[in-house]
């Protein structure tokens, strides 16, 4: 049986595949920059069933924070004692994404989710990649960042008074609370994500479309018009961000002369057809 994982900040997608059947488990998000081997470990010892563990052969993991030799050590040894009889190989998120999304093409593959990052690809490894920074200094597209502008917008005045009035109905938000839970607690961007959950039920609002272009707006000029020659190449984009406000990201790449190319919600289809083809 092999293993492919998906894993953003939010949530972990595990497909596992044999001969005989076909399933996945979902845990929480993975990321080696804010959680310890054991901590891994724990999570995911206590999750999968021993039988599972036994059968697997080869694991194929892609997640955010995992930079070769530096962070991705800390997700190996985790997956190591999880699945003892497992080859284990760990890639960034960046590179599944391209996988996923390319296969053997040659394009620039981003991911919108609740991070964002990107790389320019050439059909069999990245060849070039704009740092996304995390969403304190970067992650412009991304869920947090959608989060993370509406907050400043809603504290400092800017939100129209009528989208203000159902922020206090169903957010209730106190500054001392979303300070402390930003700049003290932990996973400050799976907090900040969760707000693109109010825009969503309120994209038609003039507001939440401009604050959603003004994010991929971001997106485009920080990340993309970084690389050279991005007018010859597709864009292609995987994550919740890209796929539910695809109009959108389409209007804004459209007024910058950027060419879309594929949009999906999950890479794990995808990376299915890479490894098993």
């Amino acid at each position: 049986m092999i293993v492919i994982a998906d894993s953003g900040s939010s949530k972990t997608d595990w497909l596992f595949i044999s001969p005989e059947k076909e399933f996945i488990i979902n845990t929480p998000g993975i990321n080696p920059f804010f959680q310890q081997t054991d901590e891994i470990f724990a999570t995911l010892s206590s999750t999968f069933t021993n039988d599972q563990k036994e059968e697997v052969s080869e694991v194929h993991y892609y997640g955010a924070g995992c930079i070769k030799g530096k962070t991705d050590h800390v997700v190996s040894d985790a997956l190591k004692r999880v699945f003892p009889k497992a080859s284990i190989t760990v890639e960034d998120d960046i590179t599944g994404a391209a996988r996923a999304l390319l296969g053997k093409s040659s394009g620039i593959a981003c991911i919108l989710g609740t991070g964002t990052n990107s790389c320019l690809y050439n059909g069999s490894e990245i060849i070039d990649k704009v740092p996304t920074l995390g969403f304190i200094l970067g992650d412009e597209g991304s869920g947090a960042y959608l989060g993370k502008l509406l907050l400043n917008d809603y504290f400092k005045r800017a939100v129209p008074e009528d989208l203000k009035q159902k922020m206090e109905n169903e957010l209730h938000l106190e500054m001392a609370d979303v300070l402390n839970a930003v700049y003290r607690q932990e996973y400050p961007s799976r907090y900040l994500a969760k707000f693109s959950e109010f825009l969503s039920k309120n994209r038609n609002h003039i507001y939440v479309q401009n604050l959603i272009k003004r994010s991929f707006t971001d997106f485009f000029f920080r990340n993309i018009e970084r690389y050279n020659d991005y007018q010859n190449h597709t864009v292609n984009f995987v994550g919740s961000i890209a796929y539910h406000y695809s109009d959108l990201l389409k209007e804004v790449a459209f007024n910058r002369k950027i060419e879309i190319g594929n949009i999906i919600d999950k890479p794990i289809s995808g990376l299915k057809k890479f490894h098993t083809n």
